[in-house]
C-alpha cells in the first residue's frame, strides 16, 4: 500500500507529463506493476485498519447471548458464568473483559433515546436530595444537599442538612417554596422511602401519612418518577451535579449548618443571572414571568417537623430516635408528644411546651436539664452527689468546687446545704449562679444565705435615677426658701471661742 502523496506523483507524471512507467517506478521506489494499478483507477489507495483476533472472540457467541438475555448484566458476571460453563481454562483480567463486554454491550444493546419536554410557567418543580462534603467546624463532615427547581426558569433553591429524613425533607420543601414565592401545580419527587411507603404497580403508590399531610397542607400535588429513571428529574439532578461542581468544589468550610446555607442561598440568588443553557436568556427573566403564575402559599404555613407520642419514664426522660431528653419531674408517667424539628426538639403537654432541647443525633445520648430536677431534689437531696443531670459539664464546675467544700467540712450535711445552692438555678441563670459562688468563696463565705443575697444584690435592677426639678413642667415646681446660715456660723464661732 503506497502513500497518497506517491499515488498522487504517479498520475501527474504519468497521465499529466506523459513520462515512461519504469522511469516513474523507478524514480518513486515502486513496482512497475503498482503504477499500472494505480493508473488504471481513479480511487486514492484506501488503508483499510487490521482487525486482530481478540482473545475472548471464541466466546463471543455466549457474551452475546449473555447480553440479550440481561442487558445489565456485569463483565464480572460473564467471565465467572464462562469460567463455569464454557472454558474452566480461561484466563482473562478483569480489565480487558470489561472493555470486551463494554464493546459488545454498545453493538447490541444501544443506549435509551430521549424526547426534549417543554413547560409551561408554573408547571412542575423537581426536587432531590444528594450527600455533599464540607468542613463543619474544621471536621471534614458529610452533609445532605437538597435542591428544589421550577423547571420552566430553571430558578431553584438549595439547602444543607445534616439528615436525609422525613424532617429535613419537610423543612427543605417549605424553605424552598418560600424562597421561590409560590407552589407549582405539581412536583416531582423519587421514590424514597422519607415519602412513599410502598410502590405499587405502575405509577401508583402509597404515600407517607405524614408526608402527605405536609403536601396536602401545602396543596402541593408531588408524583413520583418511575424506579431506576433518573431521567423523569433530570433538571433537578443536573442542578445539584452544578451545585457540587461550582460550591462545593474544592470543599468549603463553614462554622456551622446556619453559616453554610447563607452562603450557598446566596449562591442560588447571583446563579440567577447566568444565561439558560437552552433558552439563550437568563434565568433571572424566565423566572419573573414564571413567579406570576405560582399559586399563592396558604396563610398559615404548616411546621416542619414530626410529631410523636411518647410517655415520660420514673427517670422524668422522655425517649426518642435512641436519645433521651428530660422534662420536670412533676411529668414523670405522663403521656406526651414529641414535636422533632430539624435542629431543635419540644415536649408538649396538653398544648403547651413543657421542655425544649437540642436534637441528638439518634446515638444514645443524654438531653438533660438541671432545672428539670429541682423540685424532685429539694427532698431528695441525698441523689444530688451522683445525679447524671448534674454531670458531664451540666452544671458550672464551681458549683462542683462548692459541693467539694461543703464535703470537706461537713459531709452529712454537703448536700443538703448543696441543693438549697441548686434551687437558685430555678430563678437565675447558671453562668451567674456560678460568678456569684465564685464571688462568695473569694469573700471567704459557702453560706447559702450568703450567696442568696448576693445574687439579689448582682441582679437587682439600679436605683431611679434622681429627679431633676429643672425638667418639671413649671406649675409643678415647688419653690424653696433659701436660709442664710452665715448667722449661725458667727454664732458657732462665737461660742467656741467662749
Amino acid at each position: 500500500m503506497i502513500r497518497v502523496k506517491t499515488w498522487e506523483s504517479i498520475r501527474l507524471r504519468c497521465l499529466r507529463d506523459h513520462e515512461p512507467i519504469k522511469a516513474v517506478a523507478r524514480d518513486e521506489r515502486v513496482a512497475p506493476n503498482t503504477v499500472r494499478k494505480y493508473l488504471r483507477s481513479d480511487e486514492p489507495p484506501n488503508r483499510k485498519s487490521f482487525k486482530r483476533a481478540h482473545l475472548l472472540d471464541p466466546f463471543q457467541e455466549h457474551i452475546d447471548a449473555l447480553l440479550r438475555r440481561s442487558p445489565r448484566i456485569t463483565a464480572v458476571r460473564i467471565g465467572r458464568y464462562l469460567r463455569e460453563n464454557v472454558d474452566a481454562s480461561l484466563c482473562v483480567d478483569e480489565s480487558t473483559l470489561r472493555k470486551y463486554v463494554a464493546r459488545r454491550r454498545e453493538l447490541l444493546v444501544p443506549k435509551e433515546a430521549f424526547i426534549r419536554a417543554g413547560y409551561a410557567p408554573g408547571d412542575e418543580a423537581q426536587f432531590d436530595f444528594s450527600p455533599v462534603q464540607m468542613y463543619l467546624n474544621g471536621v471534614l463532615t458529610v452533609v445532605q444537599l437538597f435542591a428544589i427547581r421550577l423547571s420552566y426558569s430553571g430558578r431553584y433553591f438549595a439547602r444543607i442538612s445534616l439528615r436525609n429524613d422525613r424532617v429535613a425533607l419537610f423543612t427543605g420543601l417549605l424553605a424552598g417554596l418560600v424562597a421561590l414565592g409560590g407552589v407549582p401545580h405539581r412536583a416531582i419527587f423519587d421514590n424514597a422511602k422519607i415519602a412513599v411507603t410502598k410502590i405499587l404497580r405502575g405509577r401508583s403508590r402509597i404515600e407517607n401519612k405524614e408526608f402527605t399531610e405536609f403536601c396536602g397542607s401545602l396543596a402541593l400535588e408531588v408524583h413520583f418518577a418511575a424506579p431506576a429513571k433518573g431521567n423523569e428529574k433530570g433538571g433537578v439532578e443536573g442542578i445539584i451535579g452544578y451545585i457540587q461542581d461550582n460550591f462545593f468544589t474544592p470543599v468549603p468550610s463553614f462554622a456551622s449548618i446556619g453559616d453554610g446555607n447563607i452562603a450557598l442561598a446566596a449562591f442560588c440568588e447571583r446563579d440567577a443571572l447566568r444565561v439558560h443553557s437552552t433558552h439563550q436568556e437568563t434565568i433571572a427573566a424566565r423566572f419573573a414571568r414564571e413567579e406570576v403564575t405560582l399559586r399563592a402559599l396558604p396563610a398559615a404555613l404548616p411546621n416542619a417537623c414530626l410529631r410523636r407520642d411518647a410517655r415520660a419514664n420514673k427517670f422524668a426522660e422522655v425517649q426518642f430516635e435512641n436519645d433521651r431528653y428530660s422534662v420536670p419531674s412533676r411529668f414523670a408517667h405522663r403521656t406526651v408528644v414529641v414535636e422533632a424539628y430539624e435542629d431543635r426538639l419540644r415536649i408538649v403537654l396538653e398544648n403547651a411546651a413543657i421542655a425544649q432541647h437540642p436534637r441528638g443525633s439518634g446515638r444514645g445520648e443524654f438531653f438533660l436539664d438541671p432545672r428539670h430536677y429541682l423540685e424532685l431534689l429539694s427532698h431528695k437531696h441525698r441523689a444530688a452527689e451522683h445525679a447524671l443531670v448534674l454531670s458531664d459539664g451540666r452544671i458550672p464546675a464551681s458549683l462542683h468546687e462548692l459541693f467539694a467544700r461543703y464535703k470537706a467540712l461537713e459531709e452529712a450535711t454537703a448536700t443538703k446545704r448543696w441543693t438549697k445552692v441548686l434551687m437558685y438555678l430555678a430563678d437565675y441563670p447558671a453562668d451567674i449562679v456560678a460568678q456569684t459562688v465564685t464571688h462568695a468563696l473569694a469573700r471567704g463565705t459557702d453560706d447559702p444565705q450568703a450567696i442568696a443575697l448576693l445574687l439579689r444584690q448582682r441582679t437587682a435592677p439600679p436605683p431611679p435615677a434622681l429627679l431633676d426639678p429643672s425638667r418639671l413642667p413649671e406649675g409643678a415646681r415647688s419653690a424653696v426658701s433659701v436660709v442664710d446660715l452665715s448667722r449661725y456660723a458667727l454664732t458657732n464661732v462665737a461660742e467656741a471661742a467662749s
